[in-house]
């Protein structure tokens, strides 16, 4: 399944998150550990401050409301604030693990996410080494 998810970094935690991001720790521990590290470099910053990136899991039990990313978010939520994880395409729409590997869907919708706001990643390099960085 395809999520798109959105958040907000908690104030104070840019330079942590950075971090975590060019270390490559973020998320560590978990099976989607080098995702969480793709998505952060592809997602995307809005005018009014939301972060948003597209996400694939391929957990089976991961379908039906309130599951959705449920093993992946104690790792956001140490970075991001008013998650909020929908599906990115209609879940009947989508034939699941293993044919996410195959499908073009997730190019198709990176591809239209990249046209909103900036690049989120470089934001957060250019923010947390500016002097002024207060987060």
């Amino acid at each position: 399944m395809r999520y798109l998810v959105r958040g907000k970094v908690i104030e104070g935690k840019s330079a942590a998150l950075l971090e975590a991001i060019e270390s490559g720790e973020l998320g560590r521990g978990s099976i989607a550990h080098q995702t969480f590290l793709k998505c952060m470099k592809k997602a995307r910053l809005t005018e009014q401050g939301q972060v948003r990136w597209l996400e694939v899991c391929y957990c089976r039990e991961a379908f039906g409301p309130g599951y959705e990313l449920y093993e992946e978010l104690p790792y956001w939520e140490a970075y991001f604030e008013e998650l909020d994880v929908r599906f990115a395409r209609k879940p009947e729409d989508c034939e699941g693990y293993p044919v996410c590997g195959d499908c073009d869907c997730t190019e198709k919708l990176e591809a239209k996410l990249e046209k909103l706001g900036v690049p989120f990643f470089r934001h957060l390099k250019e923010t947390v080494s500016s002097p002024e960085a207060s987060t």
